[in-house]
Parts: structure tokens; sequence; C-alpha cells
């Protein structure tokens, strides 16, 4: 029995990979820890999504390496897109300040096998490793990431996922459900399923809108929610799924990448702006309470000012929840990489200032729509304000507003539900 820590970098789907692993692991008897437990063993699920992206995968190794493992594995899309034999540390061997610990590098499609190819490591490194000590086993009670898909067939010139995750492929419908209930056993009250492309999930001739149905039909988990899933898959059938059904989360993050139609078709987007508007406004029509988030793209090649104007004009008519902005990270392997017309990085800095901006003042807007209403809140995690006679705890409603509340200590409220008011101190809130 080995103590095992787990660590992602990235998307949701990194998490669900680490999920799925850790419980092949439990199943063969090892036992899944915090970092702080000084753990024997260091999974490392790392992401190349930027170059910045690359750089922090490395980092984090070295420094994982920190905690002195006997063991640390890799895998992810930064391993997978970085050259055999290539110093993945990028450390000195001479350096006496740095000992790495044993590697394990777990590269494209032996993913899925991870867990198993983990746990015979540890049988073929014996010595390595000692029995686990007395600690309880970390699991979470609140929320689980479900992979559903993997892959990817469209071609989006700047991106490099594809390149990492190869072409699309579902989980079945039985697996999915029996990894559901796995974890409601467990007490998770919330589920996140995930993928690269979400909406591309099929199965013979039955598509997301088949697969949700089933899952309300044959659990009992409390919330359901999509991780980032692309405007094309979001149709009638699926969205007014959520008319009618509580247990359905209300928040989507629809990747847009440029409010500009010239720019989407230089990024080989398959979503004109005018439908993507119509889109969220269907979904604000229809689903109540509902919030959307997005993905913005700034200083992509070519990306002029009239261009740059018209994505701040589409910020401002789209007024996003939330939007994650991303200054452009030419990619290796992908068609924007030698692009002509690259945007000088300063101008890159300051387009995003200027979308920041927009983005904030319209983020704050909707925030105050929703104060003086009230949403059942799913506790996960205690804060570090908490004292010794009050625990402050933090949350999130099934549109994803953020809560925090003190509750009288040591009482946990992680892993409970209750109705909250959404307040004008839960936007201060740092």
């Amino acid at each position: 029995m080995t103590t095992i820590a787990l660590h992602a970098l990235g998307c949701r789907l990194n998490e669900a990979e680490l999920e799925q692993t850790a419980r092949i692991l439990e199943k063969n008897g090892h036992v899944i820890v915090r970092l702080e437990d000084h753990p024997e063993l260091i999974l490392l699920n790392t992401c190349s999504v930027t170059t910045e992206a690359m750089r922090k995968s490395r980092q984090i190794a070295r420094k994982l390496c920190l905690h002195a493992p006997k063991c640390l594995v890799v895998m992810g899309c930064a391993l997978d897109l970085m050259p055999e034999g290539e110093n993945f540390f990028e450390f000195d061997p001479s350096d006496p300040a740095f000992v790495p610990p044993k590697l394990l590098l777990i590269r494209g499609f032996d993913k899925p096998r991870a867990g198993d190819i983990i746990a015979q490591y540890i049988r073929d490194h014996a010595d390595l490793f000692s029995e686990a000590r007395n600690i309880q086993n970390y699991i979470s009670h609140t929320r689980a990431f479900i992979k559903i898909e993997d892959g990817c067939n469209n071609r989006c010139s700047y991106c490099s996922v594809r390149l990492a995750r190869g072409h699309e492929r579902s989980e079945s419908t039985k697996d999915i459900l029996r990894d559901i209930h796995t974890y409601t056993s467990r007490g998770v009250l919330e589920i996140i399923l995930t993928g690269v492309q979400l909406g591309a999930w099929k199965e013979d001739q039955r598509r997301l809108p088949d697969l949700l149905t089933d899952i309300l039909h044959q659990t009992t988990v409390p919330r359901i929610r999509l991780s980032s899933i692309e405007p094309w898959h979001i149709r009638e059938n699926l969205w007014s799924l959520w008319c009618n059904e509580p247990r359905l989360c209300p928040h989507f993050h629809i990747p847009v990448q440029s409010g500009s139609d010239a720019v989407l078709t230089a990024m080989r987007r398959r979503t004109p702006i005018p439908a993507y508007l119509e889109l969220i406004r269907n979904l604000r029509q229809h689903i109540a309470d509902v919030r959307i988030s997005t993905d913005l793209i700034v200083g992509f090649p070519g990306e002029t000012e009239a261009n740059w104007a018209e994505t701040l004009a589409f910020i401002d008519e789209a007024k996003f929840d939330d939007v994650h902005l991303f200054r452009f990270s030419a990619r290796p392997g992908t068609d924007a990489y030698n692009m002509p017309n690259q945007v000088p990085p300063d101008v890159k800095k300051m387009r995003w200032n200027e979308a920041e901006e927009h983005i904030k003042r319209h983020a704050a807007e909707r925030l105050k729509s929703f104060v003086g209403k009230s949403y059942p809140v799913l506790w996960e995690s205690n804060h570090a304000k908490s004292c010794a006679a009050q625990t402050m705890t933090g949350g999130y409603s099934p549109n994803y507003l953020r809560f925090e509340r003190t509750f009288p200590a040591p009482a946990s409220m992680r892993g409970t539900i209750t109705m909250e008011t959404f307040a004008m101190t839960d936007i201060e809130s740092p």
C-alpha cells in the first residue's frame, strides 16, 4: 500500500483523468493523500495550451520534487508535445541542490491505462515503497469530474490540444453511469462532465442530450454540470433540457476566442458572431438565472485595430459573466505558428488591458443582477480566515456564484448544501 498525491494543471479534463486514475489506484489498495502528507508517489497531469502552461508544467514538476517523493509520475499534454529525450525538469544534472526522484513518464494513448501502469510499477519496485502510514484517505465529498470524451477532430489554427489528444473518442454510457454511481455512493453531490469536445460525445446514434437524459433518469446525483462546450454543439435539443430541470446547473462555458468574424475565419472557428450572440440570447431568455462565460484570445496574427474594435463591441454586447482572457501564444505544430503579421507583445498587452476593463465592468453589473436571490449552495472548502470559534467556508450555487459564510467551529459544512441569499458582500469578497 503506497501513499499517492495528485496534481493537475489546466483544464477540467485533466482533473477528470486524475480522478479516473485515483479510482484504479484505490482499487489496488493504494491511498490517495494530500501533498502535505508527504506522499511516496506524486502524479502530475500537465498542460500545453499555451507556452506559459508548458513552462509552468516543468516548473511545477520540479517543485513537486521538493516534497521528496520516491517517484514522480508525469503525464499529459505538455509531456506528449515534448520531444523524446528532452529534459523535462530543465535542471543541471550536476546541481547538488536538486535530487530528482525516480521518474515514470506516461505518454499519449497510455493515459487511459495510467492507473494500471502505476500499480504495476509499484509492484515491480516493491523495495522502493513502504507500507502506507496510518493516514486518512483523502476523498473529495463535494464535486467529481467525469471524463466522457477525449480528442478533437477540429483544426483550429492556433490549438495544439488536438496534437496531444488525438481524434475524438467517447466513453460508453455504461461506464459513465458506473462512475457517477461510484461517486454518489461516496457522498459526492455534484458531477462535472468533461471532454476536449464535450458536445461531440456519441454512442452509435446517441448524442449528448441522450446521455444527459439517461443520467437524469438513472442516477440520483443532485447536481450535473457541463465543463467547456463549443457553441456549435449547443442546439435547442440540448439547452431545452435546462428549462425545467433543477438538477442541471445553469452555467455554460462557451468558447468564442474572438469577437471579429475575420479573425474567427483565420482561426478556423465554426460559429460566426451573429450566431453566437443569438445562442446566448436564447440561453438567457429560456433558462432562469443562467450565467455564461467564455474564452477570448487577444492578439491573434493579423488582428487589426478594426478587428479589435469589433471584439470590444462584441464584449459590450455579450455582457459575459466571466471571461478567460489569453494573449495569443504561438504553439509549434499549429498553422498559426508561422502566420504572418504577428501582433507585437506591447500591442497584445495593451489590448488585454483594454478587454479586461470592459469585461470587469460587465461582470460586475451581471453580479448585481443576482443580489437578493436565494440559491442552494454546495459548500466545498474552508477559508484561511477561519479561527478557533468560526470556520469560514466557500461554496458555489448551481449557476456558479461564489458564496462565503462563517459557521460555528469545529463543525464542517464541507459537502453539504444550504439555501443562501446572494448579497453585495458576496460580490465584494476577494
